[in-house]
């Protein structure tokens, strides 16, 4: 028995590849296109960054004469001794009160508004029959030492009290009394106040 093909069917006919000369055409010349248009914007890059580079070419001959100028203007009044001998003077007087300004603040001074109401407040405090013989101040007035003689121990106190009512920072300070006699048959007292501050 004999059967019959059609070999022109479609699926038994060749197929033909999709790939076509008019599409590899195509294809090429998308590719070459895409080519020259990369190598036009290089080179419009390329000449941007040209132009750029000859300004600041241009931008740096004139920086470079202004500094030559400025040099040859420094050398003309490095020459210049009075000039110099001025200037090293200065700066000398700088760094001294540099160095003076360094050195109170690192210093503690104490009492720099001066000792006179001390005094004022002493005098104040007076006592008849009391007299101080020795007044001794230490760190800036934060330590005191009063040394004198009384002819009553009683007036010691009073003394003191006289001295806490005054203005001077004498006022703020914790008293330690020393009192005493050297012989009984004595008349006068000896006596110490003492101070801390507190």
């Amino acid at each position: 028995m004999q059967q019959q093909i059609n070999l022109y069917l479609p699926e038994f006919q060749i197929k033909k590849d999709p790939v076509t000369a008019l599409l590899m055409g195509q294809v090429l010349g998308g590719v070459l296109g895409v080519m020259v248009l990369v190598s036009a914007f290089n080179s419009f890059i390329q000449w941007r960054l040209s132009s750029e580079l000859e300004a600041l070419q241009v931008t740096l001959q004139e920086e470079t004469r202004r500094t030559d100028q400025l040099d040859e203007e420094l050398a003309r009044r490095s020459q210049n001794t009075e000039l110099t001998n001025r200037l090293e003077q200065a700066e000398a007087r700088l760094e001294a009160r540099i160095q003076i300004r360094d050195f109170l603040g690192q210093t503690q001074l104490g009492n720099v508004a001066g000792f006179s109401e001390y005094f004022k407040d002493l005098s104040r405090a007076r006592i008849d029959g009391l007299s101080i013989s020795e007044f001794e101040l230490r760190n800036g007035g934060d330590s005191v030492r009063i040394v004198g003689q009384t002819l009553d121990s009683a007036t010691v106190p009073r003394y003191v009290d006289n001295i806490e009512r005054g203005q001077s920072p004498l006022r703020n300070k914790q008293y330690s009394p020393s009192i005493g006699r050297n012989s009984v048959n004595e008349q006068v007292f000896d006596f110490e106040l003492l101070t801390q501050s507190e």
